[in-house]
């Protein structure tokens, strides 16, 4: 289940290298010798326009006009593509008063993302992860390599975003599968140290961007690397837990007493601890929008979670967009981005099982915020590579790998397993829409180039308040079922039905996720 974090990581964040800051002019400026990059250099240190970091800088206007604002440039542009050397900008000539459709096609991919988490959460919820898991991945597939061929900019967007829904089923499925195999104290390792590959897809995707300077040679390097997924289909197995919660009770005990087999544990636990599980759980499952909001509890749990996802959208993906500003070099910048993350996501998991989720996300949040703040404090271009403010902005990175990871465990341990999948669904779908706001967030820099980064740290401040709000759920059981949501009464009574279920089940798939996908 890891690994598909990096088909996540390469869709959600490609939109770096494809259309990264390029710089502009007018074809009738372009000189008719060899002496273009000559040309270049001196307009640099000319004109402060094509000097500005942006996504996309340049003259909007002929040089040599007197009065700028009327010479537009209406025999088209010219790009510098010494680096890029094609990018959905100089392809569909994404500036000027068209630059906004550069955010157009990355809100349009959240906004797809959103209806993937949300549309097959229910489905996986309805009818099976597996099943829902790999239709996700051929799809991801599929309109991936087609959004790499397509001509046209409106296609390309389109296409974008039903990939976009395919990848936002793989993010919550491929999470609930990996989070229902395992319990104990290995309920809080393998939920954080999947979501490790995130980063380290954002490094691969920056090497392969270094070779690939073309964008449509990129985009199809990562959606046939994605295709090789399709495998899963005979790798893994249903998820145990959902099939025993939907009373599919002969799928899951032949799953389980093959588990068992690989973990060396005795064959007759199973059928013990099947029959145990089975007769506390209420067989009404099928999965509801409205189970969400079925208690005060739970309702409270969803609104405030919802909440907590929107800032940490805006935040993690507004700053993922400005890393390629923190520095002068984005390839640099993006594959230390995605190392650095690393450290920080194994550093979650020592935190983590020793302060708790609450007081870990907090404090991640707080260290987020300060290194937001500090960024602003070292100007752009006066130390070599801009080295202050990439350490700066690496401790932000970091302190975004210990929250995010951890804010997905936490997330899943507050809904039940009947409503897991439409409860992490709903969640993140409220990440990204906050995704969908970060590029308009980053927009604001034209008109005040400190303010993107004061908003994301007033942003993380709030987060942190708001995260101490819900109950702590480090040591206590998984919940299965909505009754199961007063941990309190589960906690105290350890020696009733319900905890031997909790302890039985994980103690057959010997509290790892590693064996059971060996089936």
């Amino acid at each position: 289940m890891a690994l598909l974090k990096f088909p996540i990581a390469w869709f959600q964040l490609s939109i770096i290298f494809l259309a990264p800051p390029t710089q502009f002019w007018c074809k009738s400026d372009t000189p008719t010798d060899n002496s273009t990059l000559e040309w270049l250099k001196n307009a640099q240190h000319s004109h402060p326009l094509l000097r500005h970091e942006g996504l996309n800088s340049g003259f909007c206007h002929s040089i040599g006009a007197e009065n700028e604002t009327a010479a537009l440039c209406e025999d088209g542009y010219s790009y510098n593509t010494t680096v890029f050397h094609s990018t959905i900008i100089t392809e569909w000539d994404l500036v000027c008063d068209n630059k906004r459709l550069v955010d157009v096609s990355q809100i349009t991919l959240m906004f797809g993302v959103l209806i993937g988490n949300i549309m097959f959460g229910i489905m996986a919820d309805r009818h099976g992860r597996k099943k829902t898991l790999i239709v996700c991945i051929v799809l991801q597939s599929l309109f991936g390599i087609a959004a790499s061929r397509i001509p046209w900019y409106w296609g390309f967007v389109v296409t974008r975003l039903l990939l976009a829904v395919a990848n936002g089923g793989t993010i919550v499925v491929s999470f609930v599968m990996c989070m229902e195999v395992v319990g104990g104290p290995w309920r809080s390792i393998v939920p954080i140290l999947y979501q490790i590959p995130y980063g380290f897809g954002n490094s691969i995707m920056a090497g392969l961007a270094y070779l690939y300077r073309d964008w449509r040679d990129l985009h199809l390097a990562l959606s046939l690397l994605s295709s090789f997924y399709i495998l899963y289909l005979w790798l893994i197995p249903e998820s145990p837990r959902w099939l025993l919660v939907t009373g599919k009770k002969t799928e899951a005990t032949e799953i389980l007493q093959k588990a068992a087999k690989c973990n060396k544990v005795d064959s007759e636990k199973v059928q013990v601890a099947i029959n145990e599980f089975s007769s506390d759980v209420n067989k009404d499952t099928k999965p509801r929008m409205s189970a969400l909001f079925a208690t005060p509890e739970l309702a409270k749990r969803n609104v405030l979670l919802c909440v907590n996802w929107l800032i940490a959208g805006v935040t993690f993906y507004a700053f993922s967009q400005y890393a390629g500003k923190v520095g002068s070099n984005l390839y640099f910048t993006a594959a230390i981005s995605g190392f650095v993350a690393f450290p920080g996501t194994l550093l979650c998991v020592f935190v983590v099982r020793r302060f708790g989720r609450r007081l870990t996300i907090a404090s991640a949040h707080i260290l987020t915020a300060a290194c937001f703040f500090g960024i602003l404090g070292v100007p752009l271009g006066v130390y070599e590579q801009d080295w202050p403010r990439v350490v700066i902005a690496g401790i932000g990175i970091v302190g975004l790998s210990i929250s995010m990871p951890a804010l997905y465990l936490f997330t899943g341990e507050l809904f039940p397993t009947t409503v897991r999948n439409a409860g992490v669904g709903t969640s993140v779908m409220f990440s990204r829409i906050g995704s969908m706001i970060a590029p308009l967030v980053i927009a604001i820099q034209d008109f005040s180039p400190t303010l993107p980064l004061i908003l994301l740290g007033i942003g993380a401040i709030l987060e942190t308040f708001l995260i101490l709000l819900l109950p702590e759920t480090k040591g206590l059981p998984l919940p299965d079922t909505i009754d199961d949501l007063d941990f309190k009464v589960n906690k105290v009574n350890e020696g009733n039905e319900m905890n031997r279920c909790y302890i039985s089940l994980p103690t057959i798939l010997k509290d790892t996720s590693l064996d059971i996908t060996k089936i």
